[in-house]
């Protein structure tokens, strides 16, 4: 399998607090170490869980390189990094040197650098099985992360889009971690589809039971399509704008627009998931009340 992924990467420590009304963490003051840390993260999961044909082993003994076979498929995933040539952690990519391709883009607004990043990836011509676009915060721990996206899409024949759960993780005495793009104002999200708990299941591997529900917050910072989702999109043109801000539009109504969006049913959330790297939600368990679904 082989997979393109596109990461929109920008970085301005000390932009002024009214360049940054949604709270971003790429803009927010003093979060340089916090954002190099989830850069490196998203990056090297993302090549920690490619597969190839070989897994070479340093045999101290006979003083050689052993290699072994790989007995599973082999997994490539394309990484690039798509920045404003300016505005970037310049350390944090030379450590990936020869294992991403950096691309830098003219832009008039960095403010447009997702949606420039999203363009990218659609009109990309490679020939690839999947095309994600995803946050430069966002980590896949998944090794089967992108195996679960084409049984999704082979299943619903391309019509669909599956997104994960984005989490944060609290880590205290009674908690786990905080699932943080929860339920929308209906309002919003009936704007472009109807909602519905459990509107389709299917069994992974022919042995793990998913639900999904059509999602009623289909924000998740990262999509993943199918080749021919990537070249019938490449003929419309893309939203600007319509679902909060450009780096919202760019990572969700891309394809809200034109697919449904499902996610896993909440009992199923481990089922897809990634970690946000850069936590922004985490103060809302402590300030708001708690109520018990179960």
């Amino acid at each position: 399998m082989r997979v393109q992924v596109c990461i929109p990467h920008y970085f301005k420590e000390h932009a002024d607090p009214g360049d940054n009304p949604n709270g971003y963490g790429s803009l927010r003051s003093g979060a340089r170490l916090a954002r190099s840390i989830a850069l490196s993260r998203c990056i090297s999961e993302l090549l920690n869980i490619q597969k190839n044909k070989t897994t070479l082993i340093l045999n101290h003994h006979n003083r050689r390189i052993d290699k072994k076979t790989c007995q599973e498929n082999k997994l490539e995933v394309e990484i690039n990094i798509c920045t404003d040539g300016k505005n970037f952690l310049e350390d944090v990519l030379d450590l990936y040197q020869g294992r991403i391709n950096h691309v830098k883009m003219q832009l008039k607004n960095p403010r447009e650098l997702p949606l420039y990043t999203r363009d990218f990836l659609i009109q990309n011509n490679k020939k690839f099985n999947l095309y994600t676009y995803i946050e430069d915060d966002i980590i896949v721990h998944d090794e089967e992360f992108f195996n679960k996206q084409i049984w999704f899409l082979e299943k619903t024949n391309s019509q669909l889009i599956l997104m994960p759960h984005r989490y944060e993780r609290v880590d205290t005495e009674a908690d786990d971690v905080l699932i943080v793009d929860g339920t929308l104002r209906p309002g919003l999200v009936n704007l472009f589809q109807p909602t519905e708990k459990r509107a389709g299941s299917g069994k992974y591997l022919g042995n793990q039971f998913v639900e999904f529900d059509i999602a009623d917050n289909p924000h998740s910072g990262t999509f993943t399509i199918s080749n021919s989702q990537r070249e019938m999109l490449s003929k419309f043109e893309l939203p600007k704008d319509g679902f909060i801000g450009p780096l919202e539009t760019a990572a969700t109504l891309t394809v809200l627009k034109y697919f449904k969006v499902f996610k896993p049913n909440i009992e199923h959330w481990r089922f897809l998931c990634v970690e946000h790297g850069h936590p922004s939600f985490l103060h809302y368990a402590s300030k708001l009340p708690h109520q018990n679904l179960n």
